[in-house]
């Protein structure tokens, strides 16, 4: 039998409006007495309150949408458990909508989200502008995750793309590598084309190669990955090839090592790799991948903060806050061998 607020509100001795008050944080104070009176009766009768009624009644529904664009990308996967974990050790669920990059997908969800009175959204998008316009016009608030546009206006968290690329690319350098490829993401996605910058610009400080024959543009999928790393490695004569490659997902560089067993080129003998990501399964690779590091925590962390402040007070001052990560040895660089 489901127990309803009245039942709370006669056990307790109070008005059922001063359940309402104490279980949805206002919008008027309760006594210390009254609210100890209420929230003994909440856990003597196992009330819970109903969300889709709270919904209906204009009050928050503790719930929180995300888009992601990929759910067998690792990195997509720990972000999204992690954003879940921190959500609900602060008392929130989340809606996960799977929009495989298809603008439309972003759309139906977003609207659906809505709908469903989300108190937020999270985006992860290559069309994040378009999605927050369609928020504003619907007074839903929201952030932006990963691929950040510029002109963005509401806050975003992203890991230092540009940066993270050029560290990884240096190690390469270090190890006396020169030719270096560059595997990257599909051009006009934000983050992608950071991190092909990054590459372009360590090469460039370092006076070597930068030439277009080096960089294949391709999906942020294991598929994209073997398909460029073909396109790099039979693409051009025996000594114009590169000699390593940097691999702007961990997604891809496993499409990259498939590549490179099945054009029998030993990693990192051949052809050293250093991809970006640094997810859990790319240390169960064949070699285990060195990997510049997203630091999911620290970026979930913000998220959820960022965006529960600014559900409580849309007065809150928007921010772009970049997070710094790190290099995460492995096999693949040839570091082992040295």
């Amino acid at each position: 039998m489901t127990v309803t607020r009245a039942a709370v509100a006669q056990l307790a001795q109070v008005s059922p409006s001063l359940v309402s008050y104490v279980t949805n944080g206002g919008p008027r104070a309760v006594s210390p007495e009254a609210r100890e009176r209420i929230e003994r009766a909440i856990k003597e009768l196992g009330y819970v309150p109903n969300p889709v009624a709270q919904a209906l009644r204009g009050s928050a529904t503790r719930t929180i949408g995300l888009l992601v664009p990929n759910a067998m990308n690792a990195f997509f996967g720990e972000l999204t458990t992690e954003i879940e974990r921190q959500l609900f050790v602060s008392g929130n669920t989340l809606t996960v909508g799977v929009t495989n990059d298809d603008h439309d997908r972003e759309l139906a969800f977003t609207a659906a989200l809505v709908a469903r009175k989300v108190d937020g959204i999270m985006a992860i998008s290559s069309h994040a502008s378009e999605i927050v316009q369609k928020l504003a016009d619907g007074n839903t608030a929201a952030i932006v995750l990963d691929r950040v546009p510029r002109s963005l206006t509401v806050s975003a968290i992203s890991v230092d793309n540009t940066n993270g690329t050029r560290e990884a690319v240096a190690h390469l350098q270090l190890h006396g590598h020169t030719r270096i490829g560059c595997v990257g993401g599909r051009a006009g996605t934000e983050s992608a084309d950071e991190r092909v910058e990054g590459w372009r610009l360590q090469q460039h400080a370092s006076g070597y190669p930068v030439s277009p024959a080096l960089v294949s543009r391709t999906d942020f999928t294991e598929e994209g990955g073997y398909d460029g790393a073909i396109a790099l490695l039979t693409g051009m004569p025996q000594e114009e090839r590169p000699t390593a490659l940097f691999v702007s997902s961990d997604i891809q560089a496993a499409g990259v090592l498939k590549a490179c067993y099945d054009l029998s080129i030993a990693v990192p003998q051949q052809l050293a790799i250093v991809s970006f990501d640094g997810t859990a399964a790319s240390q169960y690779m064949v070699p285990p991948l060195t990997s510049f590091r997203q630091p999911v925590e620290a970026m979930a962390h913000q998220a959820v903060t960022t965006l529960l402040a600014r559900i409580e007070s849309r007065e809150t001052r928007v921010e772009h806050l970049v997070i710094p990560g790190e290099l995460r040895m492995g096999d693949s660089c040839g570091c082992t061998d040295d």
